[in-house]
């Protein structure tokens, strides 16, 4: 049996240490406003991860991680290119003698952890588990931990939302409507915009109602500061009711 919903209702850590203790087999598909990611499972063990962000495809974060070089990369890509594109990139860097599984291993793990980490980011997003029972274990990752794994990206979302998301209250300038300004701005702009005239108050609700990520958030908010439309003042003393939390597991029919 399957199962949705938004991240705000099933919290990412509930629902993956419930699949890996109830050895679930099955695709969870994760939805961000800038993101999706697909962790596959076979068992209640991660079998393997696909994502849509470039910037953490295995071939990327071998290359940040120093296991290989920019030019071991794109000689395995062209390699890749005039054989079979079907063969995996970390394969094809094993076969060159660039890296080991185990080092291939670590990327995966790291990739992961990655994923979790930016939807934990963004609560506002959603999840899809279906159930699927010949998942194909990418033998990369079998000697993950999916416990320790969680932990990783629940600490590091819980340290960067503490150190790079200081909160600030925000109110509406007492100004005339100006529609001309309105269609000039971009897109964040307006949303964040938008949300605040819709009784948002905090950059830290703003952070979960419209999951803009912190840096464009910032960006947003200091243009519509520039252009004399809110105020905003730092909260000295934290709402922590604002941030995104990480209650223990909850019941869940799965």
């Amino acid at each position: 049996m399957g199962f949705s919903g938004d991240l705000d209702d099933l919290p990412l850590q509930d629902v993956l240490y419930l699949l890996s203790t109830r050895h679930r087999s099955g695709r969870l598909t994760l939805r961000t406003t800038m993101n999706e990611f697909v962790l596959l499972f076979d068992r209640g063990r991660v079998a393997s991860v696909v994502t849509d962000d470039d910037s953490l495809r295995i071939g990327r974060l071998l290359v940040e991680q120093g296991y290989v070089s920019e030019a071991q990369l794109e000689q395995a890509l062209a390699l890749q290119d005039v054989t079979d594109r079907t063969t995996r990139i970390g394969d094809v860097l094993v076969t060159l003698g660039f890296v080991t599984r185990q080092q291939i291993g670590q990327a995966v793990a790291g990739q992961f952890e990655a994923s979790l980490f930016r939807v934990l980011l963004y609560p506002n997003g959603t999840l899809e588990f279906e159930p699927e029972e010949s998942i194909k274990v990418d033998p990369f990752v079998q000697d993950t931990s999916v416990e320790l794994m969680i932990l990783n990206a629940v600490r590091m979302a819980d340290e960067w939302l503490a150190s790079n998301t200081p909160n600030e209250a925000i109110e509406l300038e007492d100004v005339p409507f100006n529609p001309a300004l309105f269609d000039r701005m971009g897109e964040i702009e307006k949303s964040v915009l938008l949300a605040i005239l819709n009784g948002v108050h905090t950059s830290h609700e703003l952070s979960k109602t419209t999951g803009i990520p912190a840096p464009d958030l910032r960006a947003a908010l200091m243009s519509l500061t520039a252009a004399s439309l809110i105020s905003r003042q730092e909260i000295e003393d934290d709402a922590t009711d604002d941030l995104p939390t990480h209650p223990g597991p909850r019941a869940l029919a799965i």
